[in-house]
């Protein structure tokens, strides 16, 4: 690999090299059976000495290993490495969040910033369906079966082989649709000075669940490492008019199969010109199609009744009040929650 990728940051979580005095936090994750069963190189028991060995271990070196930590001074909850073949485990108590894919697309991105890597492999025992369900989101591809010696049952067990390759990677990071006036694409670095601009807008802010006027750099950039497309929902795609930024929207599934969700917001100096209609449609169109969703979900603040018109004429239907809340609004506020099944969409492509 190449560049400064020792230390990576993704939208929740730091990644960093290992340390001696990660070993007991090593012990704690890895020493639980739930966790050392399904790793082929980890014994069990596995205490501080094995946890010392690894650390100190050409396997463990900056660039090749990371400690995943929940917090700049958190202990390690996991690690996660790469070389030929990616690996990882995490701690048990930390299970069900989606670390794994979050620390996986910053590492498998910082290994493809190497010009000269093709391809990255990875595999897992074929009852580990966790594991499974974790590759399968960051897009690798099945490549065959095998099998493999687990250090912690003593005995081989059957792997399924996979693989990305770059052109993998690519299609995965890029985003693009075309309408009548606007290019929807991925969101980008060079994005953060108008979606601090745009996103931190106080009219805008307030319509928002996570953004404050004026948005800190830091926390945009973290909401924008957050929304990158990365071929599942849980992205967010810029709207561009004329080649510039002026807006977002969002598809998201809640974590374990929970309803999808959908979200936008625009630049206030193009309110009022059918922008979000016409961008909302050809993006909800595409993406329930692309991730065979059924239905999708949606609220606005009472307080933003344009926001309503916008999803009636896309064919959301009004299914209930609520209360909702927002970092630049000083207390909970009323909101208006919508339903749209695919059929029923709506609108100008």
């Amino acid at each position: 690999m190449r560049g400064d990728i020792a230390h990576l940051r993704s939208a929740r979580l730091w990644l960093r090299p290992l340390r001696p005095d990660d070993a007991p936090a090593l012990v704690a994750g890895a020493g639980n059976y739930d966790v050392s069963r399904w790793l082929a190189v980890v014994p069990f028991p596995y205490g501080l000495e094995d946890a010392r060995n690894f650390i100190a271990s050409r396997m463990a070196e900056p660039r090749i290993a990371w400690a995943v930590c929940e917090g700049p001074d958190s202990p390690a909850c996991g690690v996660i490495s790469i070389r030929e073949e990616l690996g990882y485990w995490f701690a048990r108590h930390v299970w069900g969040k989606g670390y794994g894919v979050e620390a996986g697309d910053a590492v498998i991105d910082a290994a493809f910033c190497d010009p000269t890597r093709r391809a990255i492999r990875a595999s897992h025992m074929l009852a580990n369906t966790r594991s499974a369900r974790v590759l399968d989101k960051l897009g690798f591809r099945a490549t065959g079966e095998g099998r493999r010696r687990f250090r912690a049952l003593g005995q081989d067990a059957p792997v399924r082989l996979m693989e990305m390759t770059r052109a993998d990677w690519v299609a995965r990071r890029r985003y693009r649709l075309r309408t009548a006036r606007l290019a929807l694409r991925e969101l980008r670095d060079g994005d953060l000075p108008a979606l601090r601009r745009i996103g931190g807008h106080p009219e805008v802010a307030r319509q928002l669940l996570s953004v404050v006027s004026p948005w800190p750099e830091d926390a945009a950039r973290r909401w924008l490492a957050h929304g990158r497309y990365r071929g599942r929902p849980g992205f967010r795609a810029g709207i561009c008019r004329r080649g510039r930024l002026i807006g977002t929207l969002y598809m998201g599934a809640a974590p374990g199969g929970g309803p999808a969700t959908c979200a936008w917001f625009l630049d206030p100096a193009h309110w009022g010109q059918g922008y979000v209609a016409e961008a909302a449609h050809a993006f909800l169109a595409d993406t329930m199609d692309r991730f065979g969703i059924a239905t999708l979900w949606a609220d606005h603040f009472a307080d933003n009744p344009a926001s309503g018109r916008v999803m009636e004429k896309l064919g959301f239907v009004r299914t209930g009040t609520g209360t909702g809340t927002s970092a630049a609004r000083l207390e909970p506020a009323p909101i208006v929650v919508y339903r749209l099944d695919r059929a029923n969409l709506k609108g100008s492509p």
